[in-house]
């Protein structure tokens, strides 16, 4: 017994100084349940919310990770992006509750997709309740979040009522889209419409 105890003790005076030394570099590409739990309870989803969906993305441009997370119940979706940073993780965007035009979605619409020049950006779409019969009968909504430009881009599509089948309805944009250096944006935005639609979105 006396044997077993020293040994056990010989061993915590090893392990600790390594777990110590890891510990302390921080390493900001990765992150703990606990950081995670903590970033979740101040990121503004509120308590009655389910979590659908939880990526985690690399940094192209800046040091530490980054976390897309998709919450909802039955009041509307949320989105809110996390950014890891020394000592835990931070909110540093969150959608609230998205426009009814995002009612119809599941976790499997919360992307982590690659621009042509590399970026990563959240992608998220859906469509509304009801109204997602395609190019001429429903209503449809895509958002983009870049953490390098810190913004969030909306599109957002609408049947033509009263007009023949399978033309194309009205698309439009958020504003901050059509601002200069933002065109690669407006373009994403165009090509994921379009992949929901099954039609070149102009």
């Amino acid at each position: 017994m006396h044997r077993f105890l020293l040994l056990s003790l010989f061993g915590i005076a090893i392990l600790a100084p390594f777990r110590t030394a890891v510990w302390a570099q921080d390493d900001l590409s990765g992150f703990t349940l606990q950081q995670l739990n903590a970033a979740i309870a101040k990121s503004g989803t509120p308590p009655s919310q389910e979590i659908y969906s939880i990526l985690s993305f690399d940094s192209d441009d800046r040091s530490g990770a980054n976390i897309a997370i998709l919450a909802g119940s039955h009041s509307g979706w949320r989105v809110a992006v996390l950014h890891r940073i020394k000592g835990g993780l931070n909110a540093e965007w969150r959608s609230g509750k998205l426009p009814d035009d995002f009612a119809v979605s599941s976790s499997h619409n919360l992307k982590i997709d690659y621009m042509d020049d590399g970026e990563q950006i959240v992608e998220f779409s859906g469509c509304a309740a009801h109204d997602c019969g395609g190019l001429d009968g429903g209503i449809f909504a895509v958002l983009l979040y870049s953490p390098r430009s810190k913004q969030v881009f909306f599109a957002h599509y609408r049947y033509g009522e009263g007009k023949p089948r399978d033309s194309f309805g009205s698309v439009w944009f958020s504003e901050n889209s059509d601002r200069t250096g933002n065109e690669k944006y407006k373009a994403t935005l165009r090509k994921a419409l379009s992949r929901i639609l099954h039609y070149d979105v102009p």
